[in-house]
């Protein structure tokens, strides 16, 4: 699968998968994609699976151009098979220790796997991550690298940051800005490993909360100030990864203003359904990086928001939930709380914990995630239209999205993907 186009890291690769294949259908490609984030070897299957004739071939083989969202660990095995011809590499951030264990040896498995791959295949890297770029530094054909120039006033990584020294010979990390996390312009003190210049950049950002953002798009040949419907600085590495994948991969971006700025959320990615006592707005949260961006993107609304919180710990999210502790919800001010998902009453008392108490009433913890929803939707007294904002581990967001499915709010997620 030569012509194939991979997309891996730990946040953030549903969404940049989905503005791949917007881009490549807007220069008139024809894209075979997984597109419900389904990313081991059985989401790749069933992604295939209809795509195949009787005699086990692709097709139309010559004439697709598979964009594909892998797993981060999966992405050691099967990028050998399906040889790809681009991958990007968003980032790497401590997540589901129980499946992946520390960042170091998932970051050992990509060196591996990048050094088998073809000379002529491109790499599309994160170069505000230093961990990305060592591991990819290295490899022997094109490397295309994205970043953020923006303004920070911090030189120091968050507490919680899983990158604090230099990733090729342990030296000091001096940075002379930090975006988020480990994210940002950085040196070491004791070898010539430092940031490389991104090709595709973002400047001038300027947020508009859960509204979405707006930012300048610079790449070699122009500059385009774009105003998207994705919130957060981290969706804007997120289609800046896209941009670059497009390009590495010799796809013309022509229309890469009008495909982002039209483009709209994926399924349960700030996606937004209309109930009728509220608009529920989802954000997906799994790590401690993640989660502590989104409280980030809550604190510039300008008002405390009801707010429901889901905590699940099926195989897709991982087991192990002790990273709800590396979360800094001392940063959420809702207006009122609710807690659910089958391990409820683990994150109630993390939040205790961190002194978190709604402006109005009390804590409401209600194991599940049906009648947390319903606890949450129930209207105060006189109470207008208003938005429920819910942060929610994967797999308690698939099923909260199932309960309104059935409810006829929304359609399923793999109709919603498609």
């Amino acid at each position: 699968m030569h012509s194939a186009l991979t997309v891996t890291g730990t946040n953030g690769k549903t969404t940049t998968t989905a503005a791949l294949c917007a881009l490549a259908r807007a220069a008139g490609q024809t894209v075979l994609t997984n597109p419900t984030g389904s990313n081991l070897e059985r989401g790749l299957a069933a992604a295939l699976l209809p795509q195949v004739g009787w005699n086990g071939q692709l097709r139309d083989a010559p004439k697709l151009r598979a964009i594909l969202e892998l797993d981060e660990w999966a992405f050691a095995s099967l990028a050998p098979t399906i040889r790809p011809r681009v991958t990007v590499f968003l980032n790497l951030f401590r997540d589901q220790l129980d499946r992946y264990g520390e960042v170091d040896r998932t970051a050992a498995a990509w060196a591996a796997t990048i050094d088998r791959l073809d000379a002529q295949a491109s790499v599309v890297a994160n170069a505000d991550d230093p961990a990305v770029v060592a591991v990819t530094r290295h490899h022997r054909g094109p490397l295309l690298f994205f970043g953020a120039d923006v303004a920070s006033d911090s030189t120091t990584p968050d507490a919680w940051a899983d990158v604090r020294r230099c990733p090729a010979c342990d030296g000091h990390l001096d940075w002379d800005r930090v975006v988020y996390a480990h994210l940002g312009s950085y040196r070491c003190r004791s070898c010539s490993f430092h940031r490389p210049t991104p090709d595709i950049r973002i400047t001038d950002f300027r947020s508009r909360g859960l509204a979405g953002s707006t930012y300048h798009l610079v790449t070699p040949e122009s500059t385009r100030h774009i105003a998207v419907k994705l919130p957060g600085l981290y969706n804007a590495y997120n289609l800046a990864a896209a941009v670059a994948g497009v390009r590495a991969a010799g796809i013309n971006p022509v229309h890469a203003k009008s495909v982002l700025e039209g483009f709209e959320p994926a399924f349960g990615r700030a996606e937004t359904i209309q109930a009728p006592a509220a608009s529920i707005v989802l954000l997906l949260v799994k790590n401690p990086t993640g989660a502590n961006q989104t409280l980030d993107l809550l604190r510039s609304e300008p008002e405390p928001l009801d707010t429901l919180l889901l905590l699940n710990d099926g195989v897709a999210d991982g087991e192990d939930v002790s990273w709800i502790w590396d979360v800094e919800f001392e940063r959420l001010s809702p207006r009122r709380l609710f807690v659910g998902g089958r391990r409820a009453e683990d994150l109630a008392l993390r939040l205790k914990y961190a002194g978190v108490a709604p402006t109005v009433d009390h804590m409401l913890v209600c194991p599940g995630i049906g009648a947390a929803l319903d606890a949450a939707l129930a209207s105060e007294p006189g109470s207008q239209s208003r938005r429920l904002i819910v942060l929610t581990t994967y797999t308690a967001m698939l099923d909260l999205r199932a309960v309104c499915a059935r409810r006829g709010w929304v359609d399923p997620y793999w109709r919603a993907a498609a």
